[in-house]
């Protein structure tokens, strides 16, 4: 059972990036028996490292010389005391405390579908449970049944326009607090309808209760922008900023389709004889 480590440090040839830490399964502070990372981009490293059951650690840079270069973070890093689970991806930059989660699909489906009461997605009731087994249930939407309309404008991918799956920040060995708990969503379609301009956004399974999804959504929208949050916890957020034209945000409407599992978002064109051909602008 293992997590995915991706570091940013930028190296000389010949060095190499590694792993060690107090627990025997990253070495035990031993060099010699540190996890060796591999590069295939350019200043970016990565490699399996075993679960960790909590613990301090350090990266550090073998050179071909044979010294070792530890991060100057004092006191050591910690592992996140949340939202590590087989599968997730750690992400950090060499001798920066800050870290990025991104949880596995199936832990974030099996999280979802654990809460379907809409009572027990807002409040402390699912932070209560969400501290209590140690994982963060935002919701990554993939793998879901979900269609998209026939006229809806399909970027890249089968029919979403893919912005990689949602991240949950962590600083240090500190838990994010509640307001920083935020999973941001990537993935939705749009169409161009004439007057207006409709976004699909796909919500897993789950999220959305058959009754009283509406209380949970809340959208803003400005000339040329829009912010779409789902309150629960953590929340979820997505927001489009630089559209194609300017639109009328008074005009502008919010549809929930909790049993279709999505969020429709209207816009009304300022212009409405404009036809959009992509819905940011490139530049």
């Amino acid at each position: 059972m293992s997590i995915h480590v991706e570091v940013t440090c930028e190296t000389t040839a010949g060095d190499t990036l590694c792993l060690s830490g107090e627990d025997p399964s990253l070495g035990a502070w031993d060099t010699s028996k540190a996890i060796c990372f591999q590069t295939d981009t350019a200043n970016v490293w990565s490699a399996k490292v075993p679960l960790p059951s909590g613990g301090q650690f350090k990266f550090l840079v073998l050179s071909s010389s044979g010294a070792v270069a530890w991060e100057t973070l004092e006191p050591s890093r910690c592992w996140p005391t949340s939202g590590l689970s087989v599968g997730s991806v750690v992400r950090t930059r060499f001798g920066q405390v800050k870290m990025s989660i991104e949880a596995s699909t199936d832990l974030i489906e099996r999280q979802a579908r654990s809460f379907r009461d809409v009572s027990q997605r807002v409040g402390s009731a699912l932070q209560e449970d969400l501290d209590r087994k140690g994982q963060n249930a935002y919701y990554h939407a993939h793998n879901r049944d979900f269609k998209v309309p026939e006229d809806a404008k399909v970027i890249t991918g089968a029919g979403l326009i893919n912005g990689g799956p949602p991240v949950l920040l962590e600083v240090g060995a500190e838990t994010v607090t509640e307001d920083d708990r935020t999973m941001w969503l990537k993935d939705y379609s749009w169409s161009d309808s004439g007057a207006k301009v409709k976004v699909y956004v796909p919500i897993g399974e789950g999220i959305l209760p058959d009754e009283g999804a509406e209380a949970l959504v809340q959208a803003t929208y400005n000339a040329s922008n829009l912010d779409l949050v789902i309150n629960g916890r953590p929340k979820q957020r997505l927001k489009i900023d630089k559209l194609n034209a300017d639109i009328r945000p008074e005009a502008c409407t919010t549809r929930v389709e909790a049993k279709k599992n999505r969020i429709v978002l209207q816009l009304a064109k300022k212009r409405e004889s404009t036809t959009w051909y992509n819905l940011t602008k490139s530049k």
